[in-house]
Parts: C-alpha cells; sequence; structure tokens
C-alpha cells in the first residue's frame, strides 16, 4: 500500500487507497475491471465499502488474511464477507466464514440474524452451525421475539421445520445420499475434482452430481 509504488487508486469514502494493477489484473479481475474502465491516473470512487474492509480484500492478496479479533470485532466478519462476494474474492471469503464458525458464540438471541445472513450470502459452513444450533433448541427457539424476523425467508423458515422434523423422528432417508454431507466433506470432494467450492450447499451439490454423471458417462 505504498503509495509512490501505486500505479492505480481508489478513493474509499474518504480515503485514498492505492494498489497495482498487475496485483489486481492476476487476482482481483472485477477490480480490475474498474481500472480499465476510468482513464489513466484517475481515481476511482468505491462507495459501499468501508476503507479498512476494502484494505482487508487488498491486503488479502498479498497473503495476509485479517486475524480472529479483527474479524469478531463489531460486524467486520459480515462486512468483510459482503465485500468478498461482492469483488469475487472467494478465497477470503472463505477464510473468513472458517473463522467465524471455529470463534462466533452463537446465542439464542443472535442465532436468526446468523441464520439470515448465512443463507443470504451462501455461508453454507456458517449456516450449517447456525441450524445445527436451532434445531437443538428448536422448543425454547420458536418462542422468542426474535425468530420472528425468520419470517423474512419462508425458505429458510421451510429447511428450518425440516430439519426439527427430521431430527425429532431420526429421519434416515438420506443418509447414503450426498445431501447428508457435511459442508467441509463437500467441499472436500469438490477441491479433488478441482471444481468450485463457493456457493450454497445445494449449488455445491448440484455441482458435485453434476460431475459424478458426466464421469459415469465417460
Amino acid at each position: 500500500e505504498n503509495e509512490e509504488d501505486a500505479d492505480v487508486f481508489f478513493k474509499v469514502k474518504r480515503t485514498k487507497v492505492p494498489a497495482h494493477k498487475l496485483i489486481l489484473k492476476m487476482n482481483a479481475p472485477i477490480l480490475f475491471g474498474f481500472c480499465d474502465r476510468n482513464d489513466k491516473g484517475s481515481t476511482i470512487a468505491i462507495t459501499n465499502t468501508a476503507p479498512t474492509i476494502f484494505r482487508i480484500i487488498l491486503r488479502f492478496y498479498g497473503g495476509d488474511v485479517p486475524d480472529t479479533t479483527t474479524i469478531l470485532d463489531k460486524d467486520n466478519g459480515k462486512s468483510i464477507i459482503d465485500a468478498a462476494n461482492r469483488y469475487g474474492v472467494v478465497g477470503l471469503k472463505l477464510a473468513v466464514e472458517t473463522i467465524l464458525v471455529e470463534s462466533l458464540l452463537i446465542t439464542k438471541s443472535n442465532v436468526s440474524d446468523w441464520l439470515l445472513f448465512a443463507d443470504a450470502k451462501m455461508c453454507p459452513l456458517l449456516k450449517e452451525q447456525a441450524v445445527s444450533y436451532f434445531v437443538a433448541r428448536a422448543g425454547d427457539l420458536l418462542k422468542e421475539e426474535s425468530s420472528k424476523k425468520l419470517k423474512e425467508s419462508p425458505k429458510l423458515m421451510e429447511e428450518l421445520m425440516l430439519e426439527i422434523s427430521n431430527s425429532a423422528t431420526n429421519d434416515t432417508r438420506f443418509s447414503n445420499t450426498g445431501r447428508n454431507m457435511s459442508v467441509n466433506e463437500l467441499r472436500k470432494k469438490l477441491d479433488e475434482k478441482g471444481l468450485d467450492v463457493d456457493g450454497s450447499k445445494e449449488i455445491m451439490l448440484s455441482r458435485l452430481e453434476s460431475s459424478n454423471k458426466r464421469q459415469r458417462s465417460e
């Protein structure tokens, strides 16, 4: 982030952030696209990301992953994932999601917020953890005022009710299918095949099933 070496500048809110086009071209095609559409030497305005979060995005290309304290401070974890989605920085998104799952304290008061966030931002590992917490305490949580906001997403509510029902009846219909696979297991299988590991669990399952079908037909 040395201004003397930089050949492109972003204006994030009121903060001037230096960067290097070559690094952006190699690692951040979306951000490099902003450079390509602007006149040489001009400052590129970024209006929907805080300066601290945008710097984290740029530093990631130099191998710097934010630490747990930074991620858990305020809503930084959510903000980083949101920005990583916006700029296509999948590696950073997955790294932050993993740190949240390992370090985040999910409680009765915040589980609904994390469920909605994880579902909206396609963070299946985080969603898996939040769903597990919710299902284990469903009897109490469904009575909580905070759970009413889950009605914002009928699809998510339907998923939760299905998980609660399956848990109560010990339904094992999917025990021998990929749908019973954990997110970590699913991502590992996709990675072994050289496939994209980003997206919701449903998207990743579809990706894996399509790959398996192609292999069987060859």
